[in-house]
């Protein structure tokens, strides 16, 4: 039973998110030969702020946010 994690910034609208999920799942079938039911994919997201890279925090541009 695949488990994929993603680790995301916080404030991706929930369409792009799910088409994610789907999309990933996809690939584990397809390349693992896995039912889909099987996959099981975990979407942790974290406020700005709460990832750093290099000591400075990330940011997530505009153009991905929620609208």
């Amino acid at each position: 039973m695949p488990l994929l994690q993603v680790h995301l910034l916080a404030g991706r609208p929930p369409a792009l998110k799910a088409q994610l999920v789907r999309e990933l799942t996809e690939v584990v079938e397809r390349v693992l030969g896995s039912s889909p039911e099987r996959v099981s994919v975990l979407v942790t997201e974290y406020a700005e702020g709460h990832w750093n890279v290099g000591g400075e925090p990330l940011r997530l541009p505009e153009a991905a946010r929620d609208e």
